[in-house]
């Protein structure tokens, strides 16, 4: 299974609701990716916590091992289908405990089967992690879903009129004159309160934190920039935290401050999108 620390080593300890942004970027989905029969975890177990006592949510992926702590079924649904994190409208129907009931959730593979998916690229690990998530659910939850396209507000990041003012990272500048083991490895983090840094991210993974922030509404963010390389940035903005004293907001939104900084800009408009309606779901009996 993915060692999430030995692909990309993301900071996550920092981040707002941080647990679809690192199984997004770790997990990736590879559209070429090679086929094997379905496969399940060995043993798992699926446990209500006490609404009392929350706990951030998180996920770890080490070994053979995949721990989802403190996260809610449709939370859960984003991580198994590859969904979009910020994008709250992708999962429809259900009752509402699926929105806000969290599950800590705990599972192994049979040790054979973590051998035979470390011969396999990061992306063909990530695929078969989530087709074994996909029966996870189906088996403890009993849920049952299809597919629609339905029409939504979503943001599209594009490149600004004045263009990208994104710099090239320096781990993919001098590629050709640094053996791969020294390259700083890939990571985007929140480094404070509206303070994002990213150092060799590409642009899938900027849209991915983006889309966590308030001011998105819980829109689908969709990278329509047509840039391809990584880059090293600092974001900085004045988050919408609601009403508050006479300056309190002095600062660049991060509408403002995406165009002002990095040269991007979040265009607002409609498109169909594939949205998961729940058919049937129950809540998972005890292990």
């Amino acid at each position: 299974m993915n060692q999430l620390t030995a692909r990309l080593a993301y900071p996550v300890d920092k981040l707002f609701s941080p647990a679809l942004l690192i199984v997004s970027m770790a997990i990736g989905l590879c559209c070429n990716a090679q086929t094997i029969a379905p496969l399940s975890f060995e043993v798992a177990t699926v446990k209500p916590i006490d609404p009392k006592n929350p706990h951030p949510p998180s996920v770890m992926i080490s070994g053979d091992r995949f721990e989802a702590i403190g996260m809610t079924l449709n939370e859960l649904i984003k991580i198994a289908y590859d969904l979009n994190y910020g994008a709250d409208r992708q999962v429809s129907g259900g009752p509402a405990w699926t929105g806000s009931t969290r599950f800590d959730v705990e599972a192994r593979e049979d040790p054979a089967l973590g051998e035979r998916l470390q011969e396999l690229s990061s992306e063909e690990r990530g695929k078969q992690l989530r087709q074994m998530l996909r029966g996870l659910l189906a088996e403890r939850f009993k849920l049952v879903l299809h597919h629609q396209s339905s029409e939504l507000s979503i943001y599209e990041l594009v490149t600004a009129k004045s263009g990208s003012k994104l710099m090239p990272s320096v781990a993919q500048a001098s590629s050709s004159n640094e053996d791969s083991s020294s390259k700083p490895r890939s990571w985007i983090r929140f480094a404070g309160t509206g303070v994002l840094e990213g150092n060799d991210a590409d642009l899938g993974t900027l849209v991915t934190a983006l889309s966590m922030q308030p001011e998105i509404g819980g829109r689908l963010v969709l990278d329509k920039t047509g840039l391809t390389g990584k880059y090293d940035f600092t974001l900085k903005w004045t988050p919408d935290m609601g009403a508050g004293p006479p300056g309190a907001n002095a600062g660049p939104s991060l509408f403002t401050a995406l165009q002002d900084e990095l040269g991007l800009r979040l265009q607002p408009t409609k498109a169909p999108v594939d949205v998961i309606v729940i058919d049937h779901v129950e809540l998972p009996s005890a292990n």
